[in-house]
């Protein structure tokens, strides 16, 4: 009677049985086994291997599908956004109590490169306009002549919040603010005449959140709530700004 060994090595075993062989000669090579141990042992192990082969696969595309990291919304993969839109400020021309403030309609243009999804830097040109509010006066200087007012201010911009439906973000610019407040004055007058600022390029700044809702992963609308100080005369005017657009964004930029 040849022995269970004997058995094994004759044959040609199978790719499960070959593995299970090679695991028993490693696990076993030292001890003297007896042959029927020896296969029992052998026929656990293909077994083990058999069933092995069945159930790792499964289990294993599970793990991979779990623990697969989430892709970045394509609405975040472009390079740049360019924003156009309607703008509003509330200004108040002069430091004096005299001077009513007005509310002031424009336009509001910015480009933004992002670096990542999650931050870039923009650069925005604002223009505002309105009509001042004059006092009575014996200059002849007329109730209510117009008056301009231009930004042109650059920072960084955060998207804080990234779902594929919305985004709420925030930024940060600084740069000049250009007031043009003696137009419609009358030769010889000036707008300090009547307490309200001269001509002047000032420090600008504008601070605030913003909203997009995204219609396309190219196409957005836009909502901007900022905080625009500026600082004309001898005084800082905490101005309030805010614009409603559209973002259009494009080019390609490595998700990170």
């Amino acid at each position: 009677m040849q022995s269970a060994e004997f058995r094994t090595r004759g044959a040609k075993p199978s790719a499960p049985a070959g593995m299970a062989v090679l695991v028993l000669n490693l696990a076993i090579p030292l001890f003297e086994v007896s042959d029927r141990v020896k296969a029992v042992m052998f026929r656990l192990l293909a077994l083990a291997a058999l069933g092995a082969c069945f159930v790792s696969p499964p289990r294993l595309l599970a793990q991979v599908t779990a623990t697969a990291p989430e892709a970045e919304a394509p609405q975040y993969g472009q390079r740049w956004d360019f924003y156009g839109g309607a703008q509003y400020a509330h200004f108040n021309p002069s430091q004096g109590r005299g001077v009513a403030a007005i509310n002031l309609l424009g336009w509001n243009g910015s480009a933004t490169v992002w670096f990542r999804s999650i931050w870039g830097i923009e650069g925005t040109a604002r223009g505002v306009y309105g009509n001042l509010v004059v006092p009575s006066n014996d200059e002849g200087i007329p109730p209510n002549p117009p008056m301009s007012e231009h930004l042109f201010m650059f920072g960084p911009n955060f998207r804080i919040l990234r779902h594929p439906r919305y985004t709420f973000g925030m930024h940060a610019l600084i740069g000049g603010a250009y007031g043009k407040f003696s137009s419609g004055f009358p030769p010889g007058t000036m707008p300090q005449d009547v307490g309200i600022y001269n001509d002047k390029l000032a420090v600008g700044l504008a601070i605030g959140p913003w909203v997009d809702y995204n219609l396309s992963p190219r196409l957005s609308v836009r909502i901007i709530s900022d905080w625009q100080p500026t600082h004309y005369g001898f005084s800082a005017q905490n101005e309030f700004a805010g614009s409603v657009g559209i973002v259009y964004k494009f080019g390609s930029r490595p998700v990170k």
